[in-house]
């Protein structure tokens, strides 16, 4: 499954210059999905296909991706939380979920507006991301070296050649100056020390095979949040929503289900 195929079954909306994918019925509770580093809202095209009967499903761009204009920030953390926080403020107190980078700001999220959402899905994420020099050098040695290194690291050696170049396909389009400026917030990312703050429903998971966010990274996570769950996937890696979809599906909306009650 290509996801370039899959955007056209979608409408991107510009929101306060915050771009969004959205599928699901208005009168549903809501999820927001955030991408990682060099990502776009075509990240989750299985999630707003594969959650949306039950679910609002909605992916949206941070500054400088996909359909989001980029106002070069010097506070990138700072412009990214106002980004969500654009998007989050559209629905009543929806669930936040992200990845990797996604991940690490919507604990930021978390901790700074605690009453604005109903619960965390981290996905492939830590407290702390610390980003080895070679990314940074693959970065700065062009598109192609640094998509050589997302291949080689970034996916199980049982995910699909077919998906693994479909996402790569997807990193390709974001500026290699954003993918750096990413990495670069990844690097400097630390709440080792407040993450036990967090005080809110809280779903951990983490592709078994993920060698750039171990499950060490997501069991800390889980040991240190109250209210917390946490799930190991088999046969994923890094890019977890992707490689094994279904059952990443499955578990979010398990989990959703419980914690806001819904009912068939």
């Amino acid at each position: 499954m290509i996801f370039t195929k899959l955007i056209g079954m979608f409408v991107t909306q510009p929101t306060m210059t915050v771009a969004k994918l959205v599928r699901g019925e208005d009168e549903t509770s809501t999820i927001v999905f955030v991408h990682g580093a060099g990502g776009s809202a075509g990240t989750w095209m299985m999630q707003l296909r594969g959650l949306s009967d039950r679910l609002r499903v909605v992916a949206l761009e941070l500054n400088g991706h996909g359909d989001t204009p980029d106002r070069e920030p010097e506070d990138v953390d700072g412009t990214y939380l106002e980004d969500i926080k654009r998007i989050v403020r559209e629905y009543q107190k929806p669930i936040l979920a992200g990845h990797s980078m996604g991940g690490a700001l919507a604990q930021l999220y978390a901790l700074k507006y605690p009453d604005e959402i109903s619960g965390l899905v981290l996905i492939g994420t830590g407290a702390k991301l610390k980003v080895h020099p070679n990314v940074f050098d693959a970065i700065d040695s062009g598109m192609d070296k640094y998509l050589e290194l997302v291949e080689q690291f970034m996916f199980s050696k049982e995910t699909d050649d077919e998906v693994i170049q479909a996402s790569l396909k997807e990193i390709r389009q974001c500026p290699r100056s954003v993918i750096r400026r990413d990495f670069e917030m990844c690097n400097n990312f630390d709440i080792m020390n407040e993450v036990s703050q967090i005080d809110l429903p809280t779903l951990i998971l983490v592709g078994a095979d993920d060698l750039m966010t171990p499950p060490k990274y997501a069991k800390y996570l889980h040991e240190n949040i109250p209210n917390s769950e946490f799930h190991v996937i088999d046969n994923a890696g890094h890019g977890v929503m992707v490689e094994q979809p279904s059952e990443l599906n499955s578990m979010v909306m398990q989990w959703t289900e419980r914690i806001l009650n819904l009912s068939d």
